[in-house]
């Protein structure tokens, strides 16, 4: 009886082993939460926000959040309404501010995703007429729009919102805090060493000359911050025009000319 009780023991110790190691239990889910706010200074912060993309893994959405007294301008929402609520309650409970405006670069879900829920809360939302005509077709609305410009006081700090031409959209825009000089890239600019990223609608052959145009139209840019990954200073902006040169799509469009009228002839 007690080398039976013993011989159970040791199947018992067994099966429950094997429980602990069986790896369909212990698959590797990644755990994020929706929204990440990082504080940079008394008057800046960062809310990020996790887009899942068709590999099973997350891209971290940039947006930012700029504190003048009681009164906050956001660039970009989160990515949907439900996300976007809880930045404006972070905003207005964690901050005791109000927000004047929310401005989104482009029409993509990474930029302007929970617009609706600015909307809602009945929060000025700035874009680009290209951008407002994008989000209309899903019956989004801006309440403010620009063809090239506009600009708003934050407190005693201007700040200002260009739209300087296609390039990872045809819509997308920027703005640049006076002062501090942190200029707002969206996915327009790239972070070291990332990738081209999401060309689907991207203007590869006007990128590199509307990114120089924001770098010639703030020489003393500090900040940048950019879509995704780490913010950084004006060598965002050098990494970026290198990363689309001109004169290599002009090549490439040679050589694809040539090579058809190669197949043509043959």
């Amino acid at each position: 009886m007690k080398r039976l009780l013993q011989m159970l023991g040791i199947c018992l110790a067994v099966l429950l082993l094997h429980s602990c190691f069986d790896k369909s239990k212990y698959a590797p889910e990644p755990y994020l939460r929706p929204l990440e706010i990082i504080k940079l200074s008394d008057h800046d912060y960062m809310h990020i926000s996790y887009l899942k993309d068709n590999k099973g893994g997350y891209i971290p959405c940039n947006g930012y959040i700029r504190k003048e007294g009681d009164e906050v301008f956001v660039f970009e929402t989160p990515l949907d309404d439900s996300t976007s609520v809880q930045l404006i309650d972070f905003i207005k409970n964690d901050l005791n501010a109000t927000i004047k405006a929310v401005m989104v670069s482009h029409a993509h879900i990474d930029a302007a995703g929970g617009v609706n829920a600015f909307t809602k809360a009945g929060i000025p939302t700035y874009g680009s007429s290209k951008t407002a005509a994008l989000l209309a077709r899903d019956t989004i609305t801006l309440s403010n729009t620009f063809q090239l410009k506009d600009s708003l006081m934050l407190g005693k700090t201007l700040v200002k919102m260009d739209y300087l031409g296609p390039a990872h959209t045809d819509d997308n825009a920027i703005a640049y805090i006076e002062g501090p000089e942190i200029l707002l890239g969206g996915c327009m600019i790239k972070s070291l060493e990332a990738g081209k990223g999401n060309l689907a609608d991207a203007n590869l052959k006007e990128w590199a000359k509307t990114v120089a145009t924001a770098k010639y139209l703030y020489p003393d840019v500090k900040q940048v911050i950019p879509g995704h990954g780490r913010r950084g200073d004006s060598t965002l902006l050098t990494y970026t025009i290198k990363m689309f040169p001109v004169e290599e799509l002009n090549a490439r469009e040679e050589e694809s000319t040539i090579n058809e009228q190669e197949t043509v002839q043959l």
